[in-house]
């Protein structure tokens, strides 16, 4: 069948350059270009304000072999004149050479930041250069977490007082809305994407969906209290802090059963898992320790003095180094999981809630300062509080006194939600003495965000595809850009009117 295929490929691919100009279309779906292939394909028929999927199909002129792995760009540019395939492959490589590596990530990308306070979701598009805020999306009840799996469609939002709301990427509204358990709080979503976890804060449980299906397939007893939860790098084991019992509840994927109740220390609170140690690690706000579970062996291995007050801990991205905040002692204890323990301690600003890291940086939000804390990875001792904003997050009431920052995908780039200001911020790493951009969520109290990818994803080997929908109909361009190797080149399909 693929010699069938790669030969009809190969056929129309020589039609196309022998036909006169006036019978081949003005823009192949079939290109060859220094001996690479791209076909591009879409559906039949496309229509303002349905779902669209534009496929690349990206093999080697020579053998046929589909090209893996690539990280193509696309441009979407609404042009009803006839083109010339040249000059329009010549302006995508100039757009995107232009605007460099990053920029790609920011132009197909929306920032959903969550508004905790009057229930709703603010659709932000960073590539605009005006109206950046594309529109709200009304959840029907506070709002307290929210998470996309990695290169998912869908956005999943815990929703006061036992709803959780699944939201469609591609058209940006509410597609299911699940009931779970009461106070659905913290979510976590697994390494290989199969499930969405939920915890309960109200009625002792978590919730299992199957992304799949958007279903709730289990629904599995642990301790009382706040939850916060933790799944190892193969997706086996989900682990469940219990707030008000001083335990973790350790969880079978497999199975969707407790394999085990561990005791750690006083209010457990910020839990994360060491992919180099192979153990939980439990930041307990209660006694100010960092106790250590060693899967293998179930049960606590070590425990770590961190001061009175840490709440949230998170590795980074090479797996050996936890960072625990203390948002008593306004400082982060830097943990190393080869030895367990605390190589050293770093000042923050006051109270500080959330932390992720991008390139060389470690970015530290503040909930009792209007700032966030940039620490340098290669210089220790090297790091400084950059404003974000003008009032501190914790002014207002916010669920379970959470802020929190969001990488923008693209390693360079973070995003600040700040609930007090209604607005969320963008930082990049390396050099930065404020806020690049500023975005108006036009909402109350935001806490959280994602950033939804909109560019090409490869679904089979050589394979990429985008989903999107049109807001009007016509004649567009569609520029495809590859940079290793080095390929430019535009499709084209018409929009039809919407059905009335």
């Amino acid at each position: 069948m693929k010699c069938v295929v790669s030969s009809l490929l190969g056929s129309l691919v020589a039609l196309l350059s022998v036909l006169p100009a006036s019978f081949a279309a003005p823009f192949p779906p079939i290109q060859e270009k220094d001996g690479v292939t791209v076909a591009f394909e879409s559906s039949e028929t496309i229509r303002v304000g349905e779902t669209a999927f534009l496929y690349f199909r990206i093999s080697d002129s020579v053998t046929t072999q589909p090209i893996r792995g690539l990280r193509p760009e696309s441009s979407i540019r609404r042009n009803d004149a006839e083109g010339a395939l040249g000059s329009c492959a010549a302006k995508m490589k100039v757009e995107t050479r232009r605007f460099g590596s990053h920029t790609p990530v920011q132009v197909n990308s929306h920032i959903v930041a969550l508004n905790s306070l009057d229930g709703s979701l603010s659709v932000i598009d960073p590539g605009r250069r005006s109206l950046m805020f594309r529109k709200k999306i009304e959840l029907d009840g506070p709002g307290n977490d929210i998470v996309l799996p990695w290169l998912g469609q869908y956005i999943y939002v815990t929703v006061e007082p036992n709803t959780l709301v699944v939201v469609d990427g591609v058209q940006m509204d509410v597609a299911h809305r699940l009931t779970v358990g009461a106070q659905p709080h913290h979510l976590v979503s697994q390494p290989d994407r199969k499930y969405v976890w939920v915890g309960n804060d109200g009625d002792a449980s978590v919730s299992v969906i199957a992304t799949d299906t958007h279903r709730v397939i289990a629904t599995i007893p642990v301790g009382r209290g706040h939850h916060e939860l933790a799944v190892t790098e193969d997706s086996r084991y989900v682990a469940v802090t219990n707030q008000d019992e001083d335990t973790v509840t350790v969880i079978s994927v497999r199975h969707l059963l407790s394999v085990g109740t561990i005791s750690v220390g006083k209010r457990p609170h910020g839990i994360a898992y060491g992919p180099l140690s192979r153990s939980f690690y439990v930041a307990n706000e209660g006694d100010g320790t960092v106790t250590v579970i060693d899967l293998a062996k179930g049960r606590v291995t070590d425990t770590i003095p961190t001061g009175r007050g840490v709440r949230t801990i998170r590795f980074n991205n090479q797996g050996q180094l936890a960072y625990a905040l203390n948002r008593v002692a306004n400082t982060a204890t830097i943990i190393d999981s080869t030895t367990n323990t605390a190589i050293d301690t770093i000042r923050t600003g006051v109270a500080p809630d959330d932390i992720v890291f991008e390139y060389d940086w470690a970015f530290i939000r503040n909930a009792g300062s209007a700032d966030v804390t940039i620490v340098s990875l290669n210089h220790s001792g090297l790091f400084q509080n950059f404003p974000v904003g003008h009032r501190e997050p914790n002014q207002v009431d916010l669920p379970q006194g959470h802020t929190s920052l969001v990488s923008f995908g693209d390693g360079h780039n973070v995003l600040v939600p700040n609930p007090t200001d209604g607005a969320v911020y963008q930082l990049m790493a390396g050099g930065v003495v404020g806020p690049s951009r500023v975005f108006d969520t036009k909402g109350r109290g935001p806490t959280r965000a994602v950033v939804y990818w909109r560019g090409l994803r490869e679904v089979n080997p050589g394979a990429y595809r985008r989903a999107l929908t049109f807001e009007h109909p016509g004649r567009y361009e569609i520029g495809l850009y590859i940079s290793s190797p080095e390929l430019a080149t535009c499709f084209e399909l018409t929009v039809l009117p919407a059905v009335k």
